[in-house]
């Protein structure tokens, strides 16, 4: 069953936590919501009198909210606890009154599995991103300089995209609703005659002040190897930059990262990863099957 999260378990989340991969992503998580007051709380999944599986509920504005941070204990995985916890996160979020959950998942062949449970649970596939993390600059490129774009937010919806990536405490995407045009609009620029939204943000780490930048690209550059070094010229002395783009574009953007940056590659400048975007809308009158 599902149980609140406090610092009392700690011990029994780092238990299995520390086990499995990222364990750095479970602590900033409790951190987001427990020390620096991010809206959503952590939960936990309590099976046969132990604590089972770890998972958290963000509220990233009064219409949506964000799973994340879903962990099994190895113990206990292939017996549907993932399934029986992520439809209890959805009474979470529906008596919080939110109307939208949303959740990520690896692009990766062997998830194919977690793909049926979405479906299972209702989830709507929205977008599927590139989501490429950079903290080496090209040598010899001068920042470029971006110009606001007063209404992002119609181009957006006229690609068709149905979510936007923003990094905020974590790793978050929301939908783009009429809602939050005045949002979205304040990230719009154009770079290099190119339309995107860029957020920037700050953090401390270790003491010491980290910069972060994060890019949503829709409309595909008409030379990605031009534009690209450009872009890259952006990540900051101190921190890094994410870029998110349809998935399409990986290999040849990626490609372009690499000629830019020499020796870039997976964990030593770059993150290269892509990931399925789910989505529910939550009626307020209607049960889980």
């Amino acid at each position: 069953m599902i149980e609140r999260y406090h610092a009392g378990l700690w011990p029994d989340v780092r238990r299995f936590c520390s086990r499995l991969d990222n364990f750095f992503y479970v602590k900033l998580i409790i951190a987001a919501h427990t020390r620096q007051g991010f809206p959503g709380s952590c939960w936990v999944w309590r099976e046969d009198g132990r604590i089972a599986a770890f998972a958290a509920v963000a509220f990233l504005n009064k219409d949506d909210a964000w799973l994340w941070g879903m962990r099994v204990d190895p113990a206990f995985q292939n017996r549907g606890i993932a399934t029986r916890f992520t439809r209890a996160q959805l009474e979470v979020v529906r008596k919080a009154g939110r109307t939208w959950a949303g959740l990520n998942t690896l692009e990766r062949r062997g998830k194919a599995p977690t793909y049926r449970v979405m479906d299972k649970l209702g989830f709507r596939l929205e977008d599927t991103y590139a989501t490429d993390v950079y903290w080496r600059r090209p040598k010899g490129i001068a920042r470029p300089r971006a110009v606001r774009l007063p209404d992002v937010f119609a181009l957006c919806r006229e690609s068709r995209m149905k979510t936007v990536f923003f990094q905020h405490n974590g790793w978050f995407y929301t939908r783009l609703k009429p809602e939050r045009r005045a949002w979205v609009n304040r990230a719009g620029v154009v770079l290099d005659g190119l339309p995107l939204l860029l957020v920037r943000g700050r953090r401390q780490e270790k003491g010491r002040r980290r910069t972060e930048i994060a890019v949503n690209l829709f409309s595909r550059p008409a030379d990605l190897r031009g534009f690209v070094p450009r872009l890259l010229a952006l990540v900051p002395q101190r921190g890094h930059l994410v870029v998110n783009y349809p998935v399409e574009w990986s290999e040849e953007f990626r490609r372009a990262a690499r000629r830019a940056v020499p020796g870039l590659r997976q964990n030593h400048g770059s993150w290269f990863s892509a990931w399925r975007v789910y989505g529910r809308v939550l009626g307020s009158g209607r049960r889980q099957k």
